[in-house]
């Protein structure tokens, strides 16, 4: 490896940074490269990454540290690193560059530009050597800079009209016909369809199974809307399956990216934030669906990994772990059967997690549990106490000597989306057990991203590290901030959350919105963009769109007065209606916000005063843990409710009386107020 560093060491990002002693003349994303490649008239190499992808690791081992093609890269390139978790607005517009090519995406991402950013041709991970049905890197390189000297003018040309076909793509009309409920009925019919009722999950993929934690969160919705125990069933077997596999780490808790195979056994080692994420508020929509405890316990053990392994020093939450350590996929979490029965010789401990001598993955252990044939949703999983002592005695001997272990490196970026998705589960999780530790954890996140990612005017950064904040946000940046802003308020009365908001709110509307309906990915004064897209699809984490429509939701049921969110809401679903009809499962989460503005709403209002702060928590707890998913409900003191009042249509005239008054309303109509919460009680559950 050379050890002079190029352009990327001055940067904060570690996917950057881990490239900044390439052979190769890198550039970040910037004027600078585009010059060059201008003045110079050469096509530009743009590589998209992240610093726990391990095929971007494999790549730079393999092509970007080695000196031969390196001098080609520099003598016929302009060369461009961007993470794409720092620029997800880039990188989709070139992720859809490459699926519009023909071409399945992933990471690396590897696409070659004109001087003007546009599209030429591109691919995903190239080896060394022509293998794997693909060509060279070195081959690839030649046949570029061979069609840029002598094909120019029909290069440029199909340039221009993919880009021109990315731009109309995303500038599509909106019909104004808004899906109608059926779509729901459809979209269960199809987790049915591919249901696995061996091991659980979802066969959508033909190899991998991805946690479908936003999938979840709608089964259980659904369930508890329509009476239908099989969409329970679905959602409660995943989720067992899931704690229980090698995609689940048994020892240290914490999902990883996705199994390599059906039976949730061999996973991709990563842990990505956004992942463990999405599974706490899937586990707390299984709670208060079943009760079972089973579920709450998964819940601290992820929030436990949280705090002690992702937790930075001054309160933000790191973005991922790397699936390597020591140049080996997995290694730090494998065991060898001599080192297990060393630590742990109990045998039916070993027997619980499958341990032997000839292991389950190249002669070691990934510790899993096997279910098949076992349904725990009709059957129930139950273990006793004594053995339960046992097993947590073993995973604390087993932490402490993993601990010895190199870790994987950990990317300590902080990016405000993922860390909302945090608050977000965090917040969900108090909902559903009153745990107040699980507010004060998500409070403290929040406070660290109001302090250094959010500006008084409302406007948001996406990333911060080593003492930068950096990057217009994204969509989602601002819908999730939204989103547990708002929740806050609803959760803990939190005035100051609900400003800043609101705020964040009205930002979006200037700077984000289309007329078309959705909203825009990225801000308007992005300059640096050739295309402004658009998106609904839920990947790895919901959509902003999707977002910013549970959004609406709450704040129309609070009868919020400042725009016509009912209508807006609309408008965004008449845009997706033929995702929302045609490819349902790929969008979970808006079809979950869908699914909540088609059935009536009932609104709960609480308003109090002078009473002592245990007896209105413990209201407020009653009502996280009711089960009617069209309940959006509200605890506030009376001077907080006059406040708000003339913003908020539900709370216009409501006083506590003599102290604490109910108010059950169904659309905005209510009965006479209640002022005791067994009668408040009886009357949300008519």
């Amino acid at each position: 490896m050379s050890k002079k560093p190029n352009r990327l060491v001055h940067e904060k990002s570690p996917y950057l940074l881990q490239h900044a002693h390439n052979p190769v003349d890198w550039f970040p994303w910037g004027t600078e490269a585009f010059q060059k490649a201008q003045k110079e008239d050469k096509i530009i190499l743009l590589s998209i990454g992240y610093s726990t992808c391990h095929w971007c690791h494999v790549m730079e081992r393999e092509s970007f540290e080695d000196d031969s093609t390196a001098e080609v890269l520099n003598r016929d390139f302009v060369c461009i690193k961007l993470d794409r978790e720092e620029r997800p607005d880039i990188d989709k517009i070139y992720m859809d560059a490459l699926h519009a090519m023909g071409t399945q995406g992933g990471w690396p991402l590897n696409m070659f530009l004109t001087p003007k950013k546009e599209p030429i041709l591109g691919g995903t991970y190239f080896p060394p050597e022509n293998r794997y049905g693909k060509r060279s890197f070195k081959e690839v390189l030649r046949l570029v800079s061979d069609a840029w000297k002598n094909q120019r003018g029909e290069l440029i040309s199909a340039a221009e009209d993919l880009t021109n076909y990315l731009r109309d793509n995303e500038t599509r009309t909106n019909e104004g016909k808004v899906p109608g409920t059926e779509i729901i009925d459809r979209n269960f019919e199809r987790y049915l369809q591919v249901y696995d009722k061996e091991f659980f999950g979802f066969k959508t993929n033909t190899a991998n199974k991805f946690p479908p934690s936003m999938a979840l969160s709608f089964l259980v919705e659904y369930s508890l809307r329509k009476n239908e125990p099989r969409a329970l069933e679905m959602a409660f077997n995943t989720a067992y399956a899931m704690k229980f596999g090698g995609i689940y780490d048994q020892v240290g808790g914490g999902i990883c990216r996705y199994a390599t195979d059906h039976e949730w056994l061999v996973p991709h080692f990563e842990k990505m934030l956004y992942d463990n994420s999405l599974f706490v508020e899937a586990l707390s929509s299984l709670y208060k669906a079943t009760g079972d405890s089973f579920f709450l316990d998964i819940i601290l053990e992820i929030v436990t990994y949280i705090r002690r392994d992702m937790t930075l020093e001054f309160g933000g939450i790191a973005s991922a772990e790397d699936a390597d350590s020591e140049g080996e996929e997995g290694k730090f979490y494998l065991w060898k059967h001599t080192e297990f029965i060393f630590l742990v010789p109990e045998e039916e401990i070993q027997g619980f997690w499958n341990v032997t001598e000839e292991g389950n993955f190249e002669h070691q252990n990934i510790l899993n549990l096997y279910w098949k044939g076992k349904n725990p949703f009709v059957e129930g999983i139950l273990f006793k106490p004594e053995f339960i002592e046992k097993l947590e005695r073993a995973k604390v001997k087993l932490l402490a000597e993993r601990s010895q272990r190199i870790r994987p490196l950990r990317d300590d970026k902080v990016l405000t989306s993922w860390n909302c998705l945090w608050i977000r589960a965090l917040l969900s999780a108090y909902e559903v057990s009153g745990q107040k530790e699980y507010l004060a954890d998500a409070k403290k996140v929040y406070e660290f991203l109001t302090k250094y990612l959010i500006a008084e005017d409302g406007a948001i950064l996406r990333r911060y590290r080593d003492g930068e904040a950096k990057y217009f946000g994204t969509l989602s940046d601002y819908a999730e901030f939204l989103w547990v802003s708002f929740r806050l308020f609803q959760l803990d009365e939190n005035l100051e959350a609900y400003q800043k908001g609101k705020k964040s709110l009205e930002y979006l509307f200037s700077h984000f919105a289309s007329v078309a309906g959705p909203f825009y990915e990225s801000y308007h004064g992005n300059e640096d963009l050739i295309v402004r897209t658009i998106e609904g699809y839920d990947g790895v984490e919901p959509s902003g769109n999707s977002t910013i429509l549970h959004l609406f939701h709450l704040l129309h049921s609070l009868g919020y007065k400042e725009k016509d969110l009912l209508s807006k809401a609309n408008s965004i679903f008449a845009y997706f209606l033929p995702e929302l009809t045609q490819n349902s499962l790929s969008y979970p989460s808006m079809i979950s916000a869908f699914q909540k503005f088609q059935y009536p709403s009932k609104e709960v209002l609480v308003v109090y005063k002078d009473k002592d702060a245990k007896e209105v928590e413990s209201i407020r707890n009653q009502l996280g843990k009711l089960k009617d998913p069209n309940l959006v409900w509200l605890v506030l003191e009376e001077t907080k409710a006059k406040v708000l009042a003339p913003e908020l249509e539900l709370l216009m005239g409501r006083s506590a009386g003599s102290g604490m008054a109910f108010y059950v309303c169904r659309n905005f109509t209510c009965e006479l107020p209640k002022d005791n919460w067994e009668d408040a009680l009886a009357l949300i559950q008519q």
